[in-house]
């Protein structure tokens, strides 16, 4: 009896502030489960005006958002007249850093009033989407849709850098390795004395592989961001001291190591920006005609100098008179034996013009890293045949035809 009446008594205990409380947590709770949305968003940083355009779109697409790094700016997009695909309008914009807002928006809108849901439908991923806008018009979009190629039948070639959208039919009719029918299709004039038909900007120009030359340019207004000077003796005339940071520092081991061989290397030129080959080649236009100009000199814009990795070599020898051309010269023997091991390969070898469309340079050597100097330098090969067996090493945008 005395066990039941202390139960009872402490039932009787439990204050009614006890119910109010739990009643209190169970809304909490309630309105907790139903804004964690909003909860997540303000975790990520977002403001309550951010917040609420989020909140508007569908909850797949809200998801996605929750998924997703914060939208640096989000607001911003409010000023523009838009259909709200806020995240596809930032990753485009981060892809096209010179691209202004207006036109991001226009290109991200009509790609999905016009062409996405039909893409769907042939099987393509909202990913594929995502990496084809790096570099696709949405003229390239059109033509997917209006040819109905499948993803199925693309998906093999839209992985390899360089693919022209507008030719994926005609590589997929070609029946050739996806590699081979990118590469012999759009850009045969990687092997010259092809024909140059089409003109390319090169869209990733930091590539250490990037090939550059008659139908593949680089931005007029690329510079480097590691430029510095190269710690080797420099030429009396040499006005272009600099190389990319990894070039500069190889060069610089390359030439200790010449020294221990008794071996004097010298810089004659290094990077050399569009403006600075402009000139030049203008200067040769003026002495000789288009053809003899362009023959003797690259045009602006296709000159490897621009990439900060080409160097022209003299020797010491030379500087002083004892010889007439660096490739006679002890030393470039020795740097043809042992440049590879170094990242370097001669670009313009002997007997390969046909391949390389430059005469032989005995100077002009071109770093690639070491890995790839090495594949080159065992095989014997120019960077164009590396090239062909591996690929180009950045998407391109066509600025010319001649077709």
């Amino acid at each position: 009896m005395p066990k039941y009446k202390n139960t009872y008594l402490h039932q009787k205990r439990i204050s009614p502030v006890f119910f109010i409380i739990i009643a209190i947590l169970i809304v909490l709770g309630g309105i907790g489960y139903f804004q964690k949305d909003r909860i997540h968003l303000i975790i990520k940083g977002y403001n309550f005006n951010e917040q609420n355009m989020i909140l508007q779109l569908d909850d797949q697409d809200i998801q996605t958002y929750l998924r997703s790094d914060k939208i640096e700016n989000l607001e911003n997009w409010q000023t523009i007249s838009q259909d709200h695909h806020y995240l596809d309008y930032s990753i485009y914009q981060k892809q096209h850093p010179q691209t202004n807002a207006k036109d991001v928006v226009n290109y991200i809108d009509q790609f999905y009033k016009l062409y996405q849901p039909k893409l769907d439908r042939l099987g393509y991923p909202k990913d594929t989407f995502l990496q084809m806008m790096q570099n696709a018009s949405l003229q390239d979009f059109a033509y997917l849709v209006q040819e109905e190629l499948p993803y199925s039948k693309t998906k093999d070639y839209l992985s390899i850098k360089g693919v022209v959208y507008t030719n994926l039919e005609k590589y997929i009719q070609s029946q050739k390795k996806p590699l081979d029918a990118v590469l012999s299709i759009s850009y045969p004039f990687i092997e010259s004395p092809q024909k140059v038909n089409q003109t390319y900007i090169v869209n990733e120009p930091e590539s250490l592989t990037l090939l550059i030359k008659k139908g593949f340019q680089l931005p007029e207004s690329y510079i480097p961001s590691d430029l510095k000077d190269v710690n080797i003796p420099i030429a009396k005339d040499c006005e272009n001291k600099q190389l990319r940071k990894d070039a500069a520092q190889s060069l610089e081991k390359m030439s200790q190591a010449a020294l221990k061989e008794n071996l004097h290397l010298a810089l004659n030129s290094g990077y050399r920006s569009f403006q600075q080959q402009k000139a030049i080649y203008d200067d040769y236009f003026q002495k000789y005609d288009a053809k003899t100009a362009a023959g003797l000199v690259a045009l602006p814009g296709s000159s490897e100098h621009q990439l900060g990795l080409s160097v022209d070599l003299t020797s010491q020898s030379v500087i002083d008179g004892k010889w007439r051309f660096f490739g006679d010269t002890p030393e470039y023997k020795w740097v043809i034996e042992n440049a590879h091991h170094y990242g370097f390969i001669l670009r313009y070898p002997q007997n390969k013009s046909n391949i390389t469309g430059t005469t032989n340079e005995p100077w002009h050597f071109r770093y690639v890293g070491l890995e790839v100097a090495k594949i080159i330098y065992e095989n014997n090969w120019t960077l164009e045949d590396y090239v062909l067996h591996y690929g180009l090493s950045s998407s391109t945008t066509l600025i010319k035809s001649n077709h």
